[in-house]
């Protein structure tokens, strides 16, 4: 039976209260339809939607953790920027879904069917035979590290610039797929089996050539901190630009980088989170999924650098005043990333190239 808007808001609103432990009860969708519902903006965390119709449904922002979506019919859904890290997705069908910037780390994709005993008899739901419609899954620019895709039908889908680092596809259906830009890490290629074009652009494991410059990069690195502490007088600045980063991955928590130059490198996944990094220069460079939190960021460039996923709570992004007086703003021109990332930031609403060059991803979310 077809939920109305008001019926799903009560039952919404009472799961929200049980999902912040203050009373109210789980919901209970399992094979409700909500096709063309709007269930934006929500925390569904551990709801259950086994087996619902959500075709053309609006679930954009909306927390779906740890919730199950075991073979639910998703055709056509707005999921943009979706949280569904530990959902149950086995077996769903996602075609002509919209998925880009959602989160689905340690999501169960698995192909599954369901069977229902109902008032009729034993019924079974194959989604992946009743859906209807040539389009393929769009997961651009999704996040799906350590996503388990075994066995899954993914004919046509698109993973273009996505995180898949450890990602699963053990005897998947990979056919006219695109990997381009994708973050493939960790990832076994050969289960992939696709085209080389498939793999375009894409980011796979640090190349022993870039392990082997590790003792490089730190003592450079090393060299840049001296010489912040020391005022000058000591070390040298670093220049880190068109390098891959990766190696020092947890070499650079907590440190002093003021004026770090790395533009055009690889720094994927990174932890930066409490470090100096007033005036740093990251322009064009691949900071996807890099953690910023709490880190001092006064002043930086981030021209057309690749954002995705990056996190910057309450990372200081107010201006950096030189001894001149002269004030440097944030600079994100051109950059891949949105508003949304920027909620527990500390900003400087007076700064015009921050202010006016943030790009505005594709909102849906009203």
């Amino acid at each position: 039976m077809a939920r109305t808007q008001e019926e799903l808001n009560s039952i919404l609103a009472a799961h929200e209260r049980y999902a912040a432990h203050r009373g109210g009860i789980r919901a209970q969708l399992a094979h409700a339809n909500l096709d063309g519902l709007n269930l934006a903006n929500r925390n569904l965390a551990e709801a259950d939607l086994a087996g619902a119709s959500l075709v053309g449904a609006i679930l954009c922002g909306s927390n779906l953790e740890r919730a199950s979506l075991y073979c639910a019919d998703l055709r056509n859904c707005n999921m943009q920027s979706a949280r569904m890290v530990r959902a149950d997705l086995r077996g769903a069908s996602f075609k002509g879904a919209r998925l880009s910037y959602a989160v689905l780390d340690h999501a169960d994709l698995r192909a599954a069917m369901m069977m229902f005993i109902g008032a009729d008899g034993i019924t079974f739901t194959d989604r992946e035979r009743t859906a209807k419609g040539n389009a393929g899954v769009d997961f651009s620019n999704c996040s799906l590290k350590s996503a388990s895709f075994g066995n899954a039908k993914l004919d046509g889908a698109d993973f273009t610039g996505a995180l898949l680092q450890g990602a699963c596809f053990r005897a998947a259906r990979l056919t006219n797929v695109t990997f381009k830009d994708a973050v493939l890490t960790g990832v076994n290629l050969k289960e992939l089996a696709v085209p080389p074009e498939a793999l375009m652009d894409c980011v796979k494991d640090v190349s022993p050539e870039a392990e082997a410059r590790f003792e490089e990069l730190k003592a450079r690195l090393e060299a840049h901190q001296e010489w912040i502490t020391s005022a000058g007088k000591s070390g040298a600045p670093a220049n880190f630009d068109g390098e891959d980063l990766r190696p020092l991955q947890h070499l650079l928590v907590g440190r002093p980088l003021t004026g770090l130059s790395a533009r055009r490198a690889i720094a994927i996944g990174i932890d930066f989170s409490g470090s100096q990094l007033q005036a740093a220069k990251f322009d064009g460079a691949d900071i996807r999924d890099a953690n910023f939190a709490n880190a001092d960021l006064r002043g930086i460039s981030m021209r057309g650098a690749r954002l995705a996923h990056a996190k910057f709570e309450k990372a200081d992004l107010g201006r950096l005043t030189l001894t001149s007086g002269t004030p440097i703003f944030a600079d994100f021109a051109d950059a891949d990333v949105a508003a949304d990332q920027f909620l527990t930031a500390v900003l400087d609403e007076d700064a015009p190239e921050f202010a006016t060059s943030m790009p505005q991803r594709e909102a849906a979310i009203h």
